[in-house]
């Protein structure tokens, strides 16, 4: 019996160790950016270079201290883009998490949907990495 114990507590052990190895990557929140209405929504969600980003999205500046759109220095960083469907729905994007776990980075974000708009509007989040994880394998997953 006592050889039953040891065994499942060293099993416990090898599992906790194994699934606790994620380590967080810290990212920023691009703001004050839409979607091109003539554009297709990519399949790859990374933007690598200011053309392609300049290609799919365009400046939307309000008054205010925080109304310039987020600078973003493709030398040195690159964008992840979370792009949905035309909706009359007010939509948000929220990103949640952002780890590197088994050499992959896993991106979690909410979509929090809330009443019917009398106007339509392209849901979009943008955060900003740096490039050092640009060629890394990516997982989105929808909270």
């Amino acid at each position: 019996m006592k050889k039953v114990i040891t065994a499942v507590v060293i099993m416990i052990a090898m599992v906790a160790c194994k699934t606790n190895n994620a380590t967080e990557v810290s990212f920023e929140v691009a703001k004050n950016y839409f979607f091109k209405n003539n554009q297709e929504i990519p399949s790859d969600p990374k933007i690598t270079d200011s053309v392609q980003f300049s290609t799919l999205f365009g400046m939307a500046a309000v008054m205010g201290e925080n109304g310039k759109p987020t600078p973003i220095d493709f030398n040195k960083q690159f964008a992840l883009a979370v792009i949905l469907p035309v909706t009359d729905m007010s939509t948000e994007i929220v990103p949640q998490t952002l780890v590197m776990q088994n050499d992959t980075l896993r991106y979690t974000y909410e979509i929090k949907i809330g009443d019917k708009q009398s106007f339509s509007i392209r849901p979009l989040s943008i955060i900003i990495l740096d490039r050092q994880y640009e060629s890394t394998p990516l997982v989105m997953n929808q909270k």
